[in-house]
């Protein structure tokens, strides 16, 4: 028989939500971590986390974030004095979030796994497809209260401060900065590129920032897009023919076209990138006779 691997750490507890998971998944208010981490949805450490990130997303109006931060994950009798006064007198409220996102997480395995949302939890037949169908709505409002509608208000970003946008986890909260016309957008959209684990949750959102850029003729715009497109290439290693196409209507020498040829597969590249690099690399040897 194996010997255990003592190395290896236990599972967490199937009711634990981890933070990587509720970052992205929706727009975190102080209550609502503090109530988490009073009822072991959260480790300290996972709860610490999400703090500084939250903080980092708000800037000043993130003081309650800031004081379970500043507390740390080690000594817990103090931690959880700070979450209980943040957490004020109203705890079931604080509580649906966590509802939904176990909800979204078991919805997310049971995706990954080949099933549906609800898939899982419901038998055969007419009660089964009546209880699927409602765990889909439960998960489509609770999407919708948690992220869009935050997103949509702004209040889940501080959108005054362009260092709080480099720290953008959340593609819905870009999607709104640009329905709402928000002046920083283009610093949001750079750091969703340099935050997000999926390309295919950012170049999207870059090609906004490039297309509205050229419609308008905003060269700020414009050179936030194209710093985004170069983040991620550098950072994923991809690009899709969107990007591409609006690329080539910006001017050529710029970061996009750099990282781009360093970090993406060259045959993945157009001709018209081809030629500039290789002219570039021409003109550079002919200097140096």
């Amino acid at each position: 028989m194996p010997q255990p691997d003592e190395t290896t750490a236990p599972p967490a507890p199937p009711h634990r939500i981890a933070a990587d998971f509720v970052r992205y998944a929706v727009a975190l208010e102080a209550p609502e971590l503090a109530w988490g981490y009073l009822h072991d949805r959260l480790t300290a450490e996972d709860a610490v986390r999400l703090a500084f990130l939250r903080r980092c997303d708000l800037g000043a109006p993130g003081e309650a974030f800031a004081r379970v931060h500043a507390r740390g994950p080690d000594d817990a009798t103090e931690l959880a004095a700070v979450c209980r006064e943040i957490l004020g007198d109203d705890p079931e409220d604080a509580r649906r979030v966590w509802d939904h996102l176990a909800l979204s997480r078991d919805a997310s395995r049971a995706s990954s796994e080949g099933g549906g949302a609800g898939d899982g939890a419901a038998g055969g037949g007419a009660d089964g497809a009546a209880a699927v169908e409602a765990s889909r709505r439960q998960l489509a409002d609770g999407h919708r209260e948690f992220l869009l509608d935050r997103a949509a208000s702004g209040r889940g970003m501080n959108w005054q401060e362009s260092s709080a946008l480099l720290g953008t986890d959340r593609p819905e909260e870009v999607d709104a900065a640009f329905d709402r016309g928000e002046e920083l957008v283009g610093v949001a959209v750079i750091g969703l590129a340099l935050t997000h684990p999926d390309a295919a949750a950012i170049l999207p959102r870059v090609a906004r920032a490039l297309d509205r850029a050229l419609e308008t003729s905003d060269p700020g715009l414009r050179h936030q897009g194209i710093v985004a497109l170069a983040h991620t290439a550098r950072l994923h290693c991809t690009v899709d023919r969107r990007c591409l196409d609006l690329l080539r209507r910006c001017p050529r020498g710029n970061e996009a076209d750099q990282d781009l040829w360093g970090y993406v597969a060259r045959r993945w590249l157009p001709w018209w990138l081809w030629r500039h690099q290789l002219g570039e690399r021409l003109r550079w040897l002919s200097l140096r006779r």
